[in-house]
């Protein structure tokens, strides 16, 4: 076997492979003194002839990088010996034999199958990381850690109450996310933690909505990545997004016609810290860009039903339009 820099990182909970990703490419980069290009490849859109063409790198603008392809479905449970993943197995072979100066490559997995040719391959010439999801305990130290990085507390009722939840680690970060800036004491409860876990799926978004609220391209992309790494559908995504942006519209009227917030809440059924947080927001918007985004919304939703377009590429335009002042 050749010396080469090659991981096979594998583990239900994505949280976690993802900060080992992060890991890797900062020793990368301690280590040359440089930035290091981080590429992700989606594996299940790679031809074999563009994953070979991905994989050979030659260092003209950048003397390290690292390639990261995350769960590709050639790793999975099938039993078919498809011609694809026959030709993709033998460009894994040819490039784990030969040197590679410069370059890591990351492949993941959520489940560990042994019995595929390519899993057997990586686990033989590679270094496979295990990353276990987390105890009860670890998930509470964990928790209690992000808590007090944000300059919050957490009672122990609150505490079990997450770690008992059943929800992955990126589903409680993003809780976490979100209590420590809705939640007006510096302790949190289990009581604000139950109004929570009750919209779920606002937890789910609320990292991407409230980027692009703040019109942050940067953040908005960053967060819907990791919404589709998590399984989420850009239709559900975009029902989302919708949402939120029916709520700031409402508070806009709202608070262009001076009521307080308490009244707003209560005419729009909205809670009162949603309220708060929307209406440092709304000032981001016109109300011609708002009708602007209804109309990007709608032409989004007609061409997820009606075309043959890359559903994901769909949002990524639209992240651009919101984002981008009119």
């Amino acid at each position: 076997m050749a010396t080469n820099n090659t991981y096979f990182i594998w583990g239900e909970e994505a949280f976690l492979i993802d900060q080992k990703i992060k890991e890797i490419h900062s020793i990368m980069q301690e280590k040359s003194g440089e930035e290091v290009e981080l590429l992700y490849l989606d594996g299940d859109e790679l031809s074999p002839l563009r994953l070979l063409e991905e994989l050979e790198f030659s260092p003209l603008f950048s003397w390290q990088r690292m390639v990261v392809i995350k769960r590709p479905s050639w790793l999975g449970k099938s039993r078919r010996k498809t011609s694809r993943n026959q030709e993709i197995l033998k460009v894994l072979q040819d490039y784990l034999q030969q040197e590679s100066p410069g370059q890591t490559l990351i492949i993941t997995v959520s489940e560990y199958n042994g019995s595929n040719a390519l899993v057997k391959l990586l686990n033989k010439e590679t270094t496979v990381i295990e990353c276990k999801s987390a105890k009860p305990q670890e998930l509470a130290n964990w928790i209690k850690e992000e808590v007090s990085a944000r300059g919050y507390k957490i009672d122990n009722a609150g505490l079990s109450l997450m770690v008992r939840s059943g929800q992955d680690m990126y589903y409680l970060y993003n809780l976490i996310e979100k209590l420590c800036l809705i939640t007006e004491d510096q302790t949190i409860s289990a009581k604000d933690i139950e109004e929570q876990l009750s919209s779920r799926d606002e937890i789910k978004v609320f990292k991407l909505t409230n980027a692009l609220l703040d019109r942050d391209l940067q953040a908005s992309c960053q967060a819907f990545y990791q919404l589709l790494e998590q399984g989420e559908h850009p239709v559900f995504i975009l029902f989302m997004i919708v949402r939120q942006f029916v709520s700031l519209g409402k508070i806009k009227y709202y608070q262009e016609n001076r009521t307080d917030i308490k009244e707003i809440s209560r005419l729009t059924g909205m809670k009162d810290f949603a309220v708060r947080r929307l209406s440092g927001q709304v000032h981001n918007f016109s109300w011609d860009e708002i009708q602007y985004l209804f109309e990007k919304f709608l032409d989004a939703d007609i061409k997820f039903k009606s075309t043959s377009q890359d559903e994901k590429t769909i949002m990524e335009g639209l992240l651009i339009e919101i984002c981008s002042k009119k």
